[in-house]
């Protein structure tokens, strides 16, 4: 391993196409200027919806429009900031950025009261008169389900406005991570070797176990040193969702999440939330084996007590070699039950277009994700390393970035976005595809071996991890609204003992490094988001044996699910590929494929 490069050092093909949303910061920041004057375009309707249904199709046309040209401003400024969090100028971007889209928001809060205050018939009647309102049947719909938590103009005009400094605990956490952290290098035969965000997956799988410890150490270590200001941070974020939960009438946090969600209505029933935890829950002996066959089978080469905490990820076979190129064929063969007309645009994406920032450098965020809007690409961010690992990461990115394609390409713009509940669905299928034509093309047990390894790294974190997280989260949240407050050793204690339930005694963990792992997870600033990894892994594994085993007719439904996009609510997206999410089954389908994998584990390692 190098040193890490500076951005301005990374060959264009391991970075994304940025000039095609804008050809540079000039035309952002004329775009950021035009945008300036969109409040007063979309602000001029107010009080004037009930004019005439030619008024009010104006009205939703120009807010819509607006707020995804204001967007496209966001956007870029995000991009950059996360390739180079150490760039100042990008985090002014960013806010600027935010500041002009609280002040769009603010102008437009007069938008869904007013809506309400029209009722039901009344917007009928518009629609029979103006047809091009009926696109907005199902957002008006969802508007009506949402009227007891809707409030007057004044207060919704409040609230948009307060929108932008109640975000400023995430945006303290993002600067403090990845601007601001420090990790120790690690020393290996001579060479210094850098820990950061982006190096620490590979350093995590290391062939050394000196390497892996003393990288998981440096890591653990760089986030302690930053553990009093994180756990401020994390409890203002959970506060603030708090408080706009109780203002807007909501029993609880997660009662608000369930019903609202990201768009203008998610109505993901609360058995959906339970089901989850109870059977993982009831299933964590399968994990308990899991970790008892991973001991014996690293115990029988390096240790006589339980696997360290560090080597929980440690392979039991290394990786095969894999650049980016051939991760991205891989992928594309993976893909074919799909056909063409998802491959082709993938394969441009990939190849010709560059939709993914894959180079590792100084200041670039940790993590991977996918990011775009209508009239954009789905740009793709992650730290590309040559191994299996990094292959299912472009995978499951590319998941999302193609559900966005979709999506987008089949809905208007009201439509163009889909509910977080569904997102992790896409994600995880590209996986359960990509990895089932990966086994059937390995040709030794090592191959086999290996490509399991990556399997159960990736249903360690989504159905094991994340189901944690979410126990862990729904705590937070509640001792919040019983009046009582987060600490750094609250967080940490507890956190522990969640993830030993997890490990059932097979995991060896140092408490107090093990107990950092709260600040690792910017996913807690999205107030219960980790749920649904969960179940968007089960679903997705559901999903993806029905089109290995019917072929075209579940290929056809499943396209049709990634172009629905938000006309329709989630759980009726997942109804049309086929799924039932308020049934128990799914979650449990998913255990049972975990459970296969550790039978297949046993009989490959003895």
């Amino acid at each position: 391993m190098k040193p890490l490069p500076k951005r301005s050092e990374l060959p264009k093909e391991q970075t994304w196409n940025l000039e095609a949303l804008f050809p540079s910061e000039v035309e952002w920041q004329k775009a950021l200027e035009e945008a300036m004057g969109y409040p007063e375009e979309v602000g001029r309707f107010a009080g004037r919806l009930g004019e005439s249904a030619k008024t009010l199709l104006e009205a939703l046309e120009t807010y819509h429009e607006r707020m995804l040209l204001s967007m496209k401003v966001f956007q870029y400024a995000s991009l950059q900031r996360a390739t180079d969090g150490t760039n100042p100028a990008f985090s002014r971007m960013v806010g600027e950025a935010q500041s002009m889209l609280a002040r769009l928001a603010t102008a437009g809060a007069y938008l869904e009261p007013e809506l309400l205050a029209l009722g039901p018939e009344r917007l009928e009647a518009f629609i029979r008169e103006e047809p091009a309102l009926e696109v907005y049947r199902h957002y008006f719909e969802a508007l009506e389900r949402r009227r007891p938590h809707v409030l007057n103009r004044e207060v919704e005009a409040v609230l948009a406005a307060a929108s932008d400094p109640l975000r400023g605990h995430s945006a303290t956490a993002y600067a403090a991570t990845n601007a601001d952290m420090r990790f120790r290098p690690v020393e290996y035969r001579g060479q210094s070797l850098p820990v950061s965000h982006s190096t620490i997956g590979e350093l995590l799988v290391h062939e050394d176990p000196e390497v892996r410890k003393a990288a998981w150490a440096s890591y653990a270590d760089g986030h302690l040193a930053f553990k009093n200001t994180l756990a401020q941070t994390l409890q203002g974020s959970i506060k603030s969702y708090a408080f706009l939960a109780r203002t807007r009438g909501y029993g609880s946090s997660l009662e608000m999440a369930l019903a609202e969600g990201r768009t203008s209505g998610e109505h993901i029933p609360k058995v959906v939330y339970d089901n989850l935890l109870a059977i993982f829950q009831e299933n964590l002996p399968t994990w308990h084996r899991f970790w008892r066959i991973r001991r014996r089978a690293l115990g029988g080469r390096l240790y006589s007590h339980d696997v360290p905490i560090y080597d929980a990820p440690a392979p039991l076979v290394p990786s095969p070699r894999i650049t980016f190129w051939e991760a991205a064929e891989a992928i594309c063969r993976g893909m074919a039950p799909l056909g063409p007309e998802y491959v082709e645009p993938m394969r441009r994406g990939l190849f010709e277009e560059r939709w993914v920032d894959w180079g590792q450098n100084q200041g670039k965020r940790p993590g991977a994700f996918s990011s775009g809007l209508k009239g954009t690409y789905p740009y793709i961010l992650m730290s590309w390393s040559d191994d299996l690992f990094s292959l299912s990461t472009l995978a499951h990115e590319l998941g999302h970035s193609m559900h966005s394609y979709f999506a987008r390409q089949s809905q208007p713009i009201v439509y163009a976005n889909y509910s977080l509940f569904i997102a992790e669905v896409a994600s995880n299928f590209n996986q359960a595809l990509v990895r089932a034509k990966l086994l059937e093309e390995a040709k030794t047990r090592e191959e086999r071996l290996a490509v399991l390894e990556e399997a159960f790294a990736n249903f360690h974190r989504y159905l094991f991890v994340m189901p944690t997280l979410a126990r862990f989260e729904l705590q937070l949240y509640e001792r919040i609204e019983q009046g009582g407050a987060l600490t750094a050793p609250f967080l940490s204690e507890r956190l522990t003992e969640l993830f030993a339930e997890g490990y059932g005694g097979e995991v060896e963990l140092d408490k107090e490094r093990f107990g950092a792992g709260w600040m690792h997870f910017a996913h807690l600033y999205t107030p219960f988001y980790v749920y649904q990894y969960a179940t968007g892994i089960a679903a997705a594994n559901a999903l993806a044996r029905k089109v290995l085993r019917e072929g075209e007719p579940a290929a056809r439904r499943y396209l049709q699910f990634l172009k629905v996009g938000d006309s329709v609510y989630p759980l009726e997206a997942l109804q049309i590929a086929g799924i039932d999410m308020t049934r128990p089954e799914p979650i449990e389908e998913g255990f049972a494929a975990l459970k296969a994998m550790v039978d297949e584990l046993e009989g490959l390692v003895g």
